[in-house]
């Protein structure tokens, strides 16, 4: 069973995104400069098929960057969701949140915090607006922490 610590949840980063910003930017300027090339010299039809093909590698890398950021968004708020959780919980426990550890990185039925002083279940009600707080006793656990 996996555990996160509060400080993956609030630090966890996407950095593919740089990546991918950095990929469009050198093929843009590729894509520019072929064109650009291409009409100067019109008579070399070769740079204006390889402009199109890097205008549509653009295009690509481009919905690729949407696509993901779209799902960063989505993971952030959920994340948010989760740390807020976490909170919540340290503070009816009486703990620092840095000392708690939850088994999932988003809010579902089956959320499981490692604490100092044991292991507790969150039971959710029916539209997810309170949760019941129980101790629990696992059996064998094997448990792996990731941390920052």
């Amino acid at each position: 069973m996996t555990f996160y610590t509060y400080g993956y949840l609030t630090t966890h980063h996407n950095s593919w995104q740089y990546l991918r910003i950095g990929l469009i930017i050198a093929l843009l300027a590729v894509f520019i400069g072929l064109f650009v090339y291409y009409l100067r010299h019109r008579w070399n039809v070769k740079y204006k098929d390889m402009s199109i093909i890097t205008g549509t590698l653009v295009l690509l890398v481009l919905g690729f960057q949407i696509n993901g950021l779209v799902s960063l968004r989505s993971a952030t708020e959920q994340t948010g969701e989760i740390t807020a959780t976490v909170q919540n919980v340290a503070k009816q426990l009486d703990v620092h949140p840095s000392k708690l550890a939850v088994n999932a990185t988003t809010t579902n039925t089956n959320l499981l915090i490692k604490a100092p002083s044991g292991y507790y279940r969150l039971d959710y009600n029916a539209d997810g607006s309170a949760y019941v707080l129980e101790r629990v006793q696992l059996h064998r656990p094997k448990v792996t922490i990731v941390k920052e």
